[in-house]
């Protein structure tokens, strides 16, 4: 049990961009890691289906860039 309190923080190496797509079936918000191309998807509440539009591939790897892949977003004091 104590082993846990001894491991220090962990930094992320890596980040996704997460969209969400309201379900024309149910309303609910469908999280997606930023699709770059047209797809169809299914809804994980109703199994409803539905093509979504695609992010800007462009704009994705600029925001992971400006990010530094999420070292960005750490808080200073875990630095």
């Amino acid at each position: 049990m104590s082993e846990i309190n001894t491991l220090s923080p962990v930094k992320p190496v890596g980040m996704e961009i997460v969209y969400y797509y309201p379900c024309p079936h149910c309303e609910r918000k469908v999280p997606l890691i930023a699709p770059t191309q047209p797809a169809r998807v299914q809804c994980d509440a109703c199994r409803g289906q539905f093509p979504v539009v695609p992010a800007d591939e462009k704009t994705v790897t600029f925001l992971k860039t400006i990010m530094d892949s999420g070292r960005a977003g750490i808080d200073p004091s875990f630095l």
